[in-house]
């Protein structure tokens, strides 16, 4: 969803393995910085975590995360919890990275990336105890129905959870392109679904969950990103060559906060297996 000539890099696994080395991270570790290398989300280390502790995942736990990326949620997840992740993402190059860094750092018995659309899943035997989505419902066009293909797949009473990007007071990334400068090329056109948190919900209960939480975490996060602005703009001259268009997509971000979008979080219970499944 993001270009790759965008304001922020989007790396592929070599380039990853290059920035371990630069900044000195162990790969195997849970280091902040680790996860700011190798992820976009917005909700960095510490929200992804409160998503994973708001599930109540455990070792032995089989998890479906759609809208993987290129693993970084999941490697996380499998590093602090020891579960089992099967990682579901549409780009073909996104699951080759995913899977290349699994490797990379001796994951690959405790995760599986399959390239897929969330839209049409295909999941075989595999079922499981809890479902997340980090920062991909709002590419997701039918929310409902995607997220009732997923349902097929879980246990009775599984834990589901997402982290999204919703609709702004003024409307959608779509319509910040347009109006902010510094929004411009940074996303491909046509990629953005969102939804207020109110439809966020409905698009979980649609699906046969029962909804727990439903939180706007968009100050937070805001709070958040200014910081990592204002960090970044302090290292700017030992930033790996690349690194420091990381500045102008947080500018970029901050500007369209609350106006083009927001955060959200909703934690929700799935209230019968589904005939369809058995």
């Amino acid at each position: 969803m993001y270009r790759s000539d965008a304001p922020f890099p989007v790396y592929s696994a070599r380039q990853l393995k290059d920035r371990y080395e630069r900044y000195g991270l162990d790969p195997r570790s849970t280091h902040p910085w680790l996860f700011d290398q190798e992820s976009l989300s917005s909700f960095g280390q510490s929200g992804v975590l409160e998503l994973f502790r708001g599930l109540r995942i455990r070792p032995e736990h089989r998890v479906l995360s759609l809208g993987e990326g290129h693993g970084a949620p999941s490697r996380l997840l499998v590093k602090t919890v020891g579960c089992r992740v099967t990682g579901v993402d549409v780009v073909p190059r996104q699951v080759a990275c995913a899977r290349e860094l699994a490797r990379f750092i001796g994951l690959s018995g405790r995760l599986e990336y399959l390239c897929q659309d969330v839209h049409d899943l295909d999941l075989g035997r595999r079922r499981f105890d809890r479902l997340y989505a980090n920062d991909t419902m709002c590419h997701w066009s039918d929310k409902a129905a995607a997220l009732k293909g997923a349902a097929r797949y879980l246990a009775p009473g599984a834990l589901a959870g997402a982290h999204d990007w919703l609709l702004g007071d003024e409307g959608d990334l779509e319509l910040a392109a347009r109006r902010l400068p510094q929004m411009r090329g940074t996303f491909q056109r046509g990629v953005f679904f969102q939804e207020t948190l109110v439809g966020m919900a409905r698009a979980f209960e649609a699906a046969g969950f029962e909804v727990l939480e439903a939180s706007d975490l968009t100050r937070a996060i805001d709070r958040v990103m200014r910081r990592r602005l204002a960090a970044l703009r302090r290292l700017e001259k030992s930033l790996a060559p690349g690194d420091h268009r990381w500045i102008a997509y947080f500018k970029g971000m901050v500007r369209a906060h609350f106006r083009f979008f927001r955060y959200g979080r909703v934690i929700a219970r799935l209230s019968a297996p589904s005939r369809s499944s058995r």
